[in-house]
């Protein structure tokens, strides 16, 4: 239902943005005549609930369409070649999020002051920079200053590839870590006072064996949930650093369809998004059940 909602949606929206992928294709000069024949071509003339009757029949067959700008190309084509490189760049970025943002979460938990407000100060800059401006720095920073890594592109072929995914994950991850960072910290805040960490303390845990066995399970339950509804913002995320980094994935391939009016391909990659995103949230819900005995219970 939320995918049938979302194709709808993105179906009537395209048809909104000014300009006609017929002009698109043809050139500013081309005359009416031609634009009228080529829209008929396209099927562009039918009316919308006509037009949205025979794609989404293509759509429940497993058939996406053909590109409009591109007819040679299919949108199924267009998504095989570009979501994977979305999907290892929106992986590395999660898991990079998660090292970091536990990591500082449980050490601004265990040391209440100066490390504390110097996380808090480092959260603070990571949620209020976009990521576009997280990789601009990176770039100047490591491409232009230090020239360790190439500032966009994309490789040749594997590992090739791991040195053009390596600015792109951590900028990428500035969405998500400060996020993760914030509700670790808490969370062990909260399960510090809980009766049976002061047992352990009172049986004498040394802190490290203190925080793995006891802290940071307990405080992996809301992150788990977290990554989970964040993944549409990481998808989100990932059409900007594409764009800024040049990565040939669902990003560029989306701003590259919106500029040519390319309708096809932009309800295709939107709807396999939607549909992504909602296998997250069930992902993260089955995790959830597995990792917390309680819930299975209830």
């Amino acid at each position: 239902m939320v995918a049938f909602a979302c194709a709808v949606v993105v179906f009537m929206l395209v048809r909104l943005v000014p300009g006609d992928p017929a002009r698109g294709i043809l050139g500013p000069h081309a005359n009416e005549e031609s634009l009228a024949t080529l829209n008929a071509e396209l099927h562009l003339d039918l009316p919308l609930w006509r037009q949205f009757v025979a794609y989404f029949g293509g759509v429940l067959q497993g058939d996406l369409g053909r590109s409009v700008v591109t007819p040679s190309q299919t949108v199924a084509g267009v998504i095989r070649a570009s979501l994977p490189i979305t999907l290892v760049l929106v992986g590395v970025s999660t898991i990079i999020s998660l090292l970091a943002g536990v990591t500082l979460g449980i050490v601004a938990a265990g040391r209440r002051r100066s490390v504390d407000v110097a996380s808090r100060g480092v959260v603070a800059l990571l949620l209020s920079s976009p990521p576009f401006l997280i990789g601009l720095v990176l770039i100047f920073v490591f491409s232009i200053t230090f020239a360790l890594f190439p500032p966009g592109g994309w490789g040749t072929g594997w590992p090739d590839h791991l040195k053009y995914l390596v600015l792109p994950s951590i900028a990428l991850s500035g969405v998500l870590t400060p996020l993760i960072a914030r509700t670790v910290r808490q969370s062990a805040l909260d399960v510090s006072r809980e009766q049976f960490v002061e047992a352990a303390i009172a049986r004498g845990v040394r802190p490290r064996k203190l925080i793995i066995l006891h802290v940071l399970p307990n405080c992996m339950l809301p992150v788990v949930t977290l990554v989970g509804i964040n993944f549409g913002f990481m998808i989100a995320g990932a059409v900007v650093i594409e764009a800024v980094f040049g990565l040939p994935g669902f990003g560029t391939q989306l701003v590259q369809a919106v500029s040519a009016r390319d309708y096809t391909v932009i309800q295709g990659i939107t709807l396999v998004s939607a549909l992504l995103v909602i296998s997250a949230n069930l992902i993260a819900d089955f995790v959830y059940l597995v990792v917390d005995p309680r819930t299975r219970k209830g």
